[in-house]
């Protein structure tokens, strides 16, 4: 990832990380608008996979 920086509003730190808006979406998370790829830094990816356990659906069926 070529120096992109976090799309959560209020942070300016670097994105080691990049999702699909529509994985981002359901967690509510605050995120920029206008981008369909969410880049994440560290911090806040690790809070999106917190996040996420519960409001992505599982589709494996468990």
């Amino acid at each position: 990832m070529a120096d992109e920086i976090c799309n959560v509003k209020g942070c300016n730190e670097v994105a080691e990380r990049s999702i699909n808006i529509k994985k981002v979406e359901p967690t509510g998370m605050d995120i920029e608008e206008g981008c369909r790829q969410v880049h994440l830094c560290k911090a806040h990816y690790k809070e999106w996979k917190k996040l996420s356990k519960d409001a992505i659906p599982d589709y494996l069926g468990n």
